[in-house]
């Protein structure tokens, strides 16, 4: 009998530690890099649809307080706000896995199971859901809760959680 049995519960515990991370696990796009990429991608949003705001004559309306919208006007605009992000973020979404800001902060959406995430779960999990969440009233909490779960240690926000997805870093960026 020797004392290397691996079933030997009275066995003193190996003393080499083993690293908790594979060699070959993507490194984790920084929470930083994760905010400047969205602000970057609503600041490009925001410079599509804002004119279209303001020029229909919803911004004065809004101004002069006269703020309720008919419901025909408020799905028009969110229709055609989720037109305006397909058309912006679509090809790069569903080819790069990537938006405008990741692009450019060097960040890839990939999936936890596989890489390439399918195009429903991508669109329609990590965006449309919380798209539509936004217009309604009282589900303030999830949004805000949505972001705030980046601080938790696999950086991944609930977005991401609902979509099996994650966001890495493609090349060495320091944040």
């Amino acid at each position: 009998m020797t004392d290397e049995n691996p079933h030997n519960p009275y066995q003193a515990p190996d003393s080499t530690i083993q690293s908790q991370a594979k060699p070959d696990t993507p490194e984790l796009a920084s929470r930083l890099y994760r905010l400047l990429g969205a602000l970057i991608d609503g600041l490009v949003q925001l410079l599509v649809i804002g004119p279209i705001i303001y020029f229909t004559g919803i911004w004065d309306a809004l101004m002069q307080g006269s703020g309720d919208i008919n419901l025909t006007t408020s799905i028009g605009l969110f229709i055609a706000g989720e037109l305006i992000f397909l058309a912006l973020q679509g090809w790069l979404l569903f080819n790069r896995q990537q938006t405008i800001g990741k692009i450019i902060l060097n960040m890839r959406i990939v999936g936890m199971e596989q890489d390439n995430v399918p195009a429903g779960k991508l669109y329609g999990l990590r965006y449309f859901v919380f798209h539509v969440l936004a217009q309604l009233p009282g589900i303030n909490l999830i949004m805000i809760l949505d972001p705030l779960l980046i601080f938790r240690s696999d950086r991944r926000c609930l977005h991401d959680h609902l979509a099996g997805t994650q966001v890495i870093q493609t090349k060495s960026t320091t944040a």
